[in-house]
């Protein structure tokens, strides 16, 4: 599934592949699956988020959409993907609004947390 331009094309075996437009669209990844493996692809978020999950996964016979790994969430301990026995629509809306992306701090509330810090000293 990976492109031609890849010099990993011949023996790489990653369902979801960064130089493959029609891997991330249409593809799935369950955690016992292969991930990109270039260096040059390592700091994207969506492997990085891949490698998270390889590590914690509750159940590997559960499936992560694209639209599911590239997103900033907290991945714990025993995080499943959807069940590819019931329909995928129900279960991925569920599961983003189970999984919502971290929010960022506002300069307001990062100046409260720095000016705290300084006044206890830890």
């Amino acid at each position: 599934m990976t492109s031609p331009s890849c010099r990993r094309y011949d023996t790489c075996n990653a369902p979801l592949c960064p130089m493959d437009e029609h891997s991330l669209k249409h593809c799935i990844w369950y955690p016992d699956e292969d991930i990109c493996s270039l260096r040059a692809n390592s700091t994207m978020l969506w492997i990085q988020n891949q490698k998270k999950i390889k590590k914690k996964a509750g159940r590997v016979d559960r499936y992560f959409t694209f639209e599911m790994l590239n997103r900033d969430f907290t991945i714990r301990k025993g995080i499943e993907g959807l069940d590819p026995d019931q329909s995928e629509q129900y279960q991925l809306k569920r599961w983003l609004k189970e999984h919502p992306e971290k929010k960022g701090l506002t300069k307001e509330e990062l100046n409260l947390r720095t000016q705290r810090l300084a006044t206890t000293g830890r």
